[in-house]
């Protein structure tokens, strides 16, 4: 018999990485859908195993499977968060002003809020988000703002800036680690923060500039990559971050890029519309964030 929590208990977002990791049948793809670190989704899957009593997965060399207990489990909490779903679309289309909902990765609300602060008209409800994607069938938004692709995963996105990488830190790191006497032969011995367990943005760069292959050695570890530019701000170490997303940060001096190199990455980010008739106002807020779109 499985256990059931009381309600105030539900653990919710468990039970939605329990949905994601099913449905791929990968932890992996499960950490990329819900922009999070492997280890992060085995925790809560974990957690939630122990919670309820039962193992969900069978954990194999190269596979998971689903155990008996999950099979059973896993039509409920898909109907469950449908429901749910269907519940806020319902109370988003009560007949009363509201504010039109955006959802950003975090990675780029710096970015949005920008954006947004000299608009004039409707209210805008900014949401972050992990997730660097959007189902507007399950997700009660207006617009989002989603990272992808130069060739596009959303067919009716809108681009709106590609994304573009350089190193980026505190002037007083700069300063203690003579940053702008340095050659970029140097830069994989000095103390870097990382976006990702993979360490794939630091892995790119140094590939496209540096000749001599990079071994990972270390460093701080973030989730996303707004937590490693908010540790960069705070002198923890030298992070990749996009020029566009930290403009006013470099602008005002908050963050300085001493090395020249800027890589332009194979994805971009864009602007989706939600399908239907959207509330009154949103194509004015497209045009805004359109119309602000930086040139490179």
């Amino acid at each position: 018999m499985l256990f059931t929590p009381p309600r105030t208990q539900l653990p919710l977002y468990g039970l939605q990485v329990f949905e994601c990791a099913a449905r791929h049948l990968s932890f992996t793809l499960a950490a990329d859908e819900l922009c999070v670190s492997q280890g992060a989704v085995s925790k809560q899957i974990a957690q939630l195993e122990a919670r309820l009593g039962h193992p969900l997965f069978v954990r194999g060399t190269r596979s998971l499977t689903l155990t008996p207990a999950a099979e059973r489990l896993l039509p409920f909490i898909r109907e469950g968060l449908v429901r749910m779903g269907e519940g806020l679309s319902a109370l988003q289309a009560l007949p009363h002003e509201q504010a039109i909902s955006i959802k950003v990765p975090s990675c780029a609300s710096r970015w949005v809020l920008r954006r947004l602060q000299a608009f004039e008209g409707e209210a805008v409800e900014v949401r972050g988000s992990h997730h660097h994607g959007i189902d507007f069938s399950r997700e009660p938004f207006d617009l989002a703002i989603v990272y992808q692709p130069c060739l596009g995963r959303y067919p009716n996105s809108q681009p709106l800036f590609r994304e573009r990488l350089t190193p980026v830190c505190a002037p007083a790191f700069a300063a203690k680690h003579r940053l702008f006497e340095r050659s970029l032969e140097e830069l994989p011995l000095l103390p870097l923060i990382h976006a990702s367990v993979d360490r794939r943005d630091w892995r790119n760069w140094f590939a496209a500039f540096i000749a001599t292959p990079w071994q990972p050695q270390g460093g701080q570890l973030f989730d996303t990559l707004d937590l490693a530019m908010n540790a960069a701000l705070q002198g923890f170490g030298l992070s990749l971050g996009d020029p566009t997303i930290v403009a006013e940060e470099l602008e005002s001096g908050a963050l300085v890029a001493p090395f020249v190199p800027v890589l332009e990455t194979d994805h971009e980010y864009a602007l989706l519309v939600c399908p239907g008739n959207p509330p009154p106002g949103v194509t004015r807020v497209c045009q805004w964030l359109l119309g602000e779109r930086p040139s490179f």
